[in-house]
């Protein structure tokens, strides 16, 4: 029974999103992130530079999100091995 409870908050705590408040912020821009963009709109301007920007602000997004979304997998998984050499399996 103590197995079963233990295995229990373990898996509520995987899917209850507490991993996510500890997340990187993918929106901030690093300084690197600033000069691409000024080499790459420079010259260019109103809506060209515009959606220049837009394009270079979602892709660094979604690399972040895709690699912070691989890194939640690997820990979960690393979890779910802990849990089960735990247990017994």
């Amino acid at each position: 029974m103590r197995k079963l409870m233990i295995a229990f908050f373990v898996f509520a705590l995987m899917f209850s999103g507490v991993s996510m408040a500890f997340a990187a912020d993918c929106t901030k821009d690093t300084p690197f992130d600033q000069a691409w963009d000024w080499a790459t709109t420079l010259g260019k301007q109103g809506l060209e530079k515009d959606q220049i920007l837009v394009k270079n602000k979602a892709d660094r997004v979604a690399a972040c999100t895709k690699k912070e979304a691989e890194k939640a997998a690997k820990e979960a998984q690393k979890a779910g091995e802990a849990l089960k050499k735990n247990i017994g399996f």
